[in-house]
């Protein structure tokens, strides 16, 4: 899904919930959370014509960022089935079938790197100071 699509999903339930009665409870939280791929995919990838990474690619370097505590930790699954989206939202990217590596073809994107210096967080962490 693109960003459009999920943001008109989100009105259309929140025009929903106003239906509902306050003395009837929800059934989930509607505040927006931020998807750690969508982070991930614009802190540390860049669009650069001419090269392209596979999604097994992508993964290995989503579980390092994530092992070294830059990124939240998701199963691979989770991963790879927010990976489009995120990619979408973040390049207007789709992904393609047709990633050369060797003699074979796989599942990945064109156009995208990894950056040379990651982009800083959005948010800042204070970290105590040692004594």
């Amino acid at each position: 899904m693109t960003k459009s699509e999920i943001d008109l999903i989100r009105r259309a339930l929140q025009l929903l919930h106003k239906l509902v009665p306050d003395d009837e409870p929800r059934a989930y939280n509607l505040t927006p959370r931020r998807c750690p791929v969508v982070a991930f995919v614009k802190r540390f990838l860049q669009r650069q014509p001419g090269a392209d990474m596979t999604t097994a690619e992508l993964w290995r370097f989503y579980a390092e960022v994530a092992a070294a505590g830059e990124s939240e930790p998701l199963t691979r699954q989770e991963f790879l089935r927010a990976l489009p989206g995120a990619m979408a939202a973040a390049f207007g990217l789709r992904k393609c079938h047709t990633v050369r590596r060797g003699k074979q073809t796989v599942r990945g994107f064109n156009s995208v790197t990894i950056r040379d210096e990651a982009s800083p967080a959005t948010s800042l962490e204070v970290q105590p100071e040692a004594i």
